[in-house]
C-alpha cells in the first residue's frame, strides 16, 4: 500500500466584518434602491444574459462618482480594511476602488458563477436576510475525487456561507463565486466594489 500524502497549497481567506453604524448605510443604500427601481432601469430577468454575471437590477459600476453616499460608504469601507491590513503586519497599501455599485435581486433573480478579475473584491451585505438567497464560492477551475456514494468521479467544489446583514466581506477578485435564487417576494440588497491594490508587501520580523 503506497501512502500518499497531501499538502494543501494557496489557501484563500475570505475575511469579515460587521459594518459600524449598519443600519444608517442601510437606510442610505435602501433610498437608492427605491429611487433606481422607480426609473425601471436595468430590467433583467431570470433568463441568462451573457452581459452581466447578475442576473438582478443593479445601478451604474461607477456608482462610488454618481452617489455620495455610495462615494463615503466606499471610503469608510477601504478606511477599515486598510486598517485591518496593517494591523496583520502588512505595509499600508494605497487601495483604490476601480467600480462600486449596488445589487438588488427580486424574486427569481441570481447572479451565476463568476469572478471579478481584480486584486479584491469586496461585498457589503446590505438587507438580505429572510430571502432564502445564499452567496457561494465555487472552484471551477478545480475538481476532487468523490466518494464511492457520490456515483461521480470529478465534481466542482464549492462551500456556501451563511451571511448576517451588516456583515462586510473582502476577498481575492479572483475567487469564483455565485448567488443562488431569491425565493422570497422581499428584495436581496447588496453592495459590491472592487479594489485595486496598489502596494502589499509583508513586513519581515525584526
Amino acid at each position: 500500500m503506497i501512502e500518499i500524502t497531501k499538502l494543501p497549497i494557496f489557501v484563500e481567506e475570505v475575511n469579515f466584518f460587521t459594518m459600524p453604524n449598519h443600519e444608517y448605510w442601510k437606510e442610505k443604500i435602501l433610498n437608492i434602491v427605491k429611487v433606481e427601481d422607480n426609473k425601471n432601469i436595468h430590467k433583467f430577468t431570470t433568463q441568462i444574459d451573457e452581459d452581466c454575471n447578475v442576473k438582478a437590477n443593479r445601478t451604474a459600476w461607477d456608482s462610488h462618482f454618481r452617489y455620495p453616499a455610495v462615494t463615503e460608504l466606499t471610503e469608510k469601507i477601504l478606511d477599515i480594511i486598510h486598517l485591518s491590513v496593517t494591523q496583520d503586519g502588512y505595509d499600508a497599501p494605497n487601495l483604490v476602488a476601480d467600480e462600486a455599485w449596488i445589487n438588488w435581486y427580486k424574486k427569481k433573480q441570481f447572479a451565476v458563477p463568476h469572478t471579478h478579475g481584480c486584486h479584491m473584491a469586496v461585498v457589503y451585505f446590505v438587507d438580505t436576510e429572510d430571502t432564502n438567497s445564499n452567496f457561494i464560492f465555487t472552484r471551477n477551475d478545480h475538481f476532487r475525487l468523490s466518494k464511492k456514494e457520490d456515483e461521480k468521479t470529478i465534481t466542482n467544489i464549492s462551500k456556501q456561507i451563511n451571511i448576517k446583514d451588516g456583515t462586510v466581506i473582502f476577498f481575492n477578485g479572483n475567487l469564483w463565486h455565485a448567488v443562488s435564487a431569491n425565493l422570497s417576494d422581499k428584495l436581496r440588497v447588496t453592495y459590491a466594489s472592487n479594489v485595486k491594490v496598489e502596494y502589499y508587501k509583508q513586513r519581515e520580523n525584526n
